[in-house]
């Protein structure tokens, strides 16, 4: 079986590391996953080109593959596509983000070939005019949640036949308590004795920090040696952080690391005893809930978005209305319980690795592989 991945972004952002990710694992089960994606000039560092060879994936540069939709280029890689699929054969093209998945269509249409889709959409793809001429042409899409597919098939009456559920992965063997990583706490300066709750999230105004830190308030207010750590940077870390932590008297329990990357960012999610995650932004599925409980922590979350099929509340972790009251119970159970919390962190990771796993995502995916394939064959 071979597959070709289209990714319209050269930056290694968003669901680019997603789709990447994706290709090394089909690999390992015997697809040919190919991943192709635009290049960029001489000179400037392509961190995805330079990340997909450093894990054995040899990009292909051939297209455009703007990230906005552009008639005229987009009707030059609908061309050059076309006669690169008819020199190289392949048996499906996996789209991954809108302008990709148009280009794809246009080339696919005299071939066809069938063009499936990654959603990450965690809502459903709500923007009418630009993604119904999109479904209508796709033989499968993988959704990243009941939610969304429930939309999709309620707005746009895709065929419910033709979607699943494919929980977005993480990479469980990084995210692993048993890893030796920085230590977190101690670059912060927190005691091993703190009850930390870790927060992921770019620092903008509509992310309900007001809520979080009103919730550390009350718990500091019942005695709990609570610290939190938010992870994330903006251009709203004063006005959206720093400056409510302070005028609630937490200037020395809040901690802001701000950006962290690499083995730092994940001994810093290693520093938490509980991950909160309140409104889900840019990345729809939520991959830092996942992050935090591969790595043994419950998760305390809104029941915003997709954010209640991830958590399975009072097993994993909790599932509130996302006010501080709400938040606050939920945190307390955990502060005054550690072996509460250690028990809803072992079923964290467990469900992690057998749900979010990039084995568990490869696996689910190929089976689509197949059914488009057979339908395809018949």
């Amino acid at each position: 079986m071979k597959v070709l991945h289209l990714f319209s972004n050269a930056k290694f952002t968003g669901p680019a590391e997603l789709a990447l990710n994706l290709c090394v694992t089909l690999r390992t089960l015997g697809v040919e996953a190919d991943l192709a994606f635009p290049d960029l000039p001489k000179g400037r560092q392509h961190t995805l080109r330079d990340t997909a060879r450093e894990r054995g994936i040899e990009p292909i540069l051939d297209f455009r593959l703007n990230k906005h939709e552009n008639p005229f280029a987009n009707f030059l890689d609908a061309r050059a596509l076309s006669s690169f699929l008819s020199k190289r054969p392949y048996d499906l093209i996996h789209c991954h983000l809108d302008n990709d998945h148009r280009i794809a269509l246009a080339a696919s249409r005299k071939l066809k070939i069938p063009v499936v889709r990654s959603s990450y959409e965690g809502l459903g793809m709500t923007n009418l005019r630009r993604h119904r001429p999109l479904i209508k042409g796709t033989a499968r899409i993988y959704q990243p949640s009941q939610v969304a597919l429930r939309h999709d098939l309620e707005t746009y009456g895709y065929p419910l036949e033709s979607m699943q559920v494919v929980p977005g992965a993480i990479d469980v063997r990084r995210f692993d308590p048993a890893r030796q990583v920085p230590d977190g706490r101690e670059r912060l300066g927190i005691s091993a004795q703190a009850f930390v709750i870790g927060i992921v999230a770019r620092m903008q105004t509509h992310r309900r920090y007001e809520d979080f830190f009103q919730a550390i308030r009350l718990l500091t207010d019942e005695g709990v040696d609570a610290h939190a750590i938010v992870v994330g940077r903006g251009t709203n870390q004063e006005s959206v952080g720093k400056a409510p932590a302070r005028a609630l008297g937490l200037s020395e329990r809040v901690h802001f690391p701000g950006y962290v990357s690499g083995d730092d960012y994940v001994g810093m999610v290693k520093a938490f005893d509980t991950k909160v995650f309140l409104v889900p932004g840019s990345d729809g599925t939520c991959r830092a809930v996942r992050e935090a409980m591969a790595m043994g922590k419950p998760a305390v979350v809104s029941d915003r978005g997709m954010l209640p099929e991830i958590v399975n509340a009072g097993v994993d972790g909790f599932v509130c209305d996302g006010s501080p009251n709400g938040l606050f119970t939920a945190l307390q159970q955990l502060a005054v319980d550690p072996a509460r919390c250690a028990q809803m962190g072992r079923a964290a990771r467990d469900k992690a690795v057998s749900t979010f796993s990039l084995d568990a995502q490869a696996r689910a995916v190929r089976e689509g592989y197949e059914i488009v394939l057979g339908n395809q064959r018949h």
